[in-house]
């Protein structure tokens, strides 16, 4: 059974468990699995919930496999492919083609905490109770991706802590906190949508991720 077999099961395990996603679950997980599979250093992004307030079924898989479009899916492809090409460098961000971004995401993973979409802005409070509540699935759609990297743009450390435990020995580089969770490094992340120069954004997590600190994780 291959890993997106094994997620797909999950999601009917999920929806099964909590009814009121029936309609409204947004899938995701490995983009595509076989340039995935082929990757030396396999990424996961990890976010809060989906931006949509229709809150209508779908699946990132499908959409990011073809097309990549608003800043959120752009970032993230700006920073897949500059960790996947070893530190490309900031000026280069501006001349990323069309299929180099949807290159980047056919080598990667994400996947949203929350299934079902929300606003623009999350209500933290319903976001924590839902990672409390549905603990055991995520960090069994972890496991199943099982990524080197984990990029994390889940707004409070402290849902670290809810998913993994409380003993997670974070350090700081560039301002940003980073860990080891079993086989995964974690690196806590701007949300891709904040509003900050892209080449700034990208030549941040370039920095973390080739520090000394961070290598030796």
């Amino acid at each position: 059974m291959t890993k997106n077999e094994q997620l797909n099961r999950l999601f009917d395990e999920w929806i099964n468990k909590f009814p009121h996603y029936k309609g409204k679950f947004k899938k995701d997980g490995i983009i595509n699995e076989d340039t995935y599979n082929e990757q030396n250093t396999k990424i996961l992004f990890i976010s809060k919930e989906p931006n949509d307030v229709n809150q209508e079924e779908g699946d990132y898989r499908v959409w990011w496999r073809s097309e990549v479009k608003w800043t959120f899916s752009y970032r993230i492809a700006e920073w897949a492919y500059g960790i996947l090409k070893n530190q490309l460098p900031p000026s280069d961000i501006n001349n990323l083609s069309k299929v180099d971004r949807i290159d980047a995401m056919k080598k990667i993973a994400f996947m949203n905490l929350k299934k079902v979409g929300g606003g623009a802005s999350v209500n933290y409070d319903v976001l924590k109770r839902t990672i409390i509540t549905e603990k055991d699935l995520i960090v069994k759609e972890i496991k199943i991706i099982e990524p080197d990297i984990i990029i994390g743009s889940i707004g409070q450390f402290e849902f670290w802590n809810h998913l993994f435990g409380d003993k997670l020995n974070e350090q700081t580089v560039y301002g940003c906190k980073v860990f080891r969770n079993s086989h995964y490094k974690v690196v806590h992340y701007f949300h891709p949508s904040y509003r900050v120069p892209r080449a700034m954004s990208y030549s941040l997590l370039q920095n973390i991720i080739h520090s000394e600190i961070f290598k030796k994780l």
